[in-house]
């Protein structure tokens, strides 16, 4: 019997399945998905503003990127020297105040993302969305894709641990019926990747606002842009291995 690595994952079921490749895709949002991440920085600069806080730097802002929102909110609430402050509740009135922000300004999908989505779809793998965001910020995004883009959300108010532990993507996979060897996952940030790690994942990192490295079971790209589901399934087999 060959080692669980060796084994492949099912064959897609959609009519231009001709090769076999990741049995879903798991897709972080911020900074993946779309390029949300203004939002969320105007919003912790909001937040710490009307705390009393000073303004926040660039460094800290993308320290910040795919935590959990409630470790989110504790530095803020550190920032304005306010950690008497509840976590939790500051971190639904971030959460609250990126969605604000996102239906104001508006958010758009990364580059390659929208391609890769309509290519899961014809090939017949499902895609989860899995992020730190809440669901409500989800929804608004997901809402206006076509149907079916994602057969499963999980958002950071629908985990107890958030990134980096392997909570939110284990939750994916389950909800899916897919071993976690036979996911992809698309991550743009460190706890992101982390996450995915810990739960076993073949990941492709796609750089953004952090420097993210290879690791076990990661590799790098620069883009999602340009992949076919015949590439996608290479750097699945790659990141499996590596």
């Amino acid at each position: 019997m060959p080692a669980e690595d060796d084994r492949d994952a099912v064959t897609p079921s959609g009519p231009a399945a001709t090769v076999r490749g990741p049995a879903a895709l798991l897709w972080d949002f911020d900074g993946t998905l779309v390029d949300s991440e203004p939002s969320w920085h105007a919003a912790e600069s909001r937040l710490v503003a009307e705390l009393g806080g000073p303004p926040i730097d660039e460094a800290t802002a993308r320290s910040l990127v795919g935590l959990a929102l409630a470790d989110s909110a504790r530095t803020l609430l550190r920032i304005a020297g306010r950690e008497d402050l509840d976590a939790d509740h500051y971190a639904e009135i971030l959460n609250a105040y990126a969605l604000d922000d996102m239906v104001a300004s508006g958010v758009a999908l990364r580059p390659g993302a929208a391609d890769l989505l309509a290519t899961a779809r014809r090939v017949g793998v499902p895609c989860a969305l899995v992020s730190m965001s809440f669901t409500s910020v989800l929804r608004q995004v997901v809402d206006t894709l076509p149907e079916g883009s994602f057969a499963v959300i999980i958002g950071g108010d629908q985990v107890t641990r958030g990134k980096p532990d392997p909570e939110p993507y284990l939750s994916a996979a389950s909800a899916l019926g897919v071993a976690p060897l036979d996911c992809l996952v698309l991550e743009d940030s460190i706890p992101g990747t982390l996450s995915a790690q810990n739960a076993g994942m073949p990941t492709l990192g796609i750089p953004f606002e952090q420097d993210i490295q290879p690791g076990p079971r990661r590799i790098l790209i620069p883009t999602l842009e340009g992949l076919t589901w015949e590439s996608v399934t290479k750097l699945w087999r790659e990141a499996r291995h590596a």
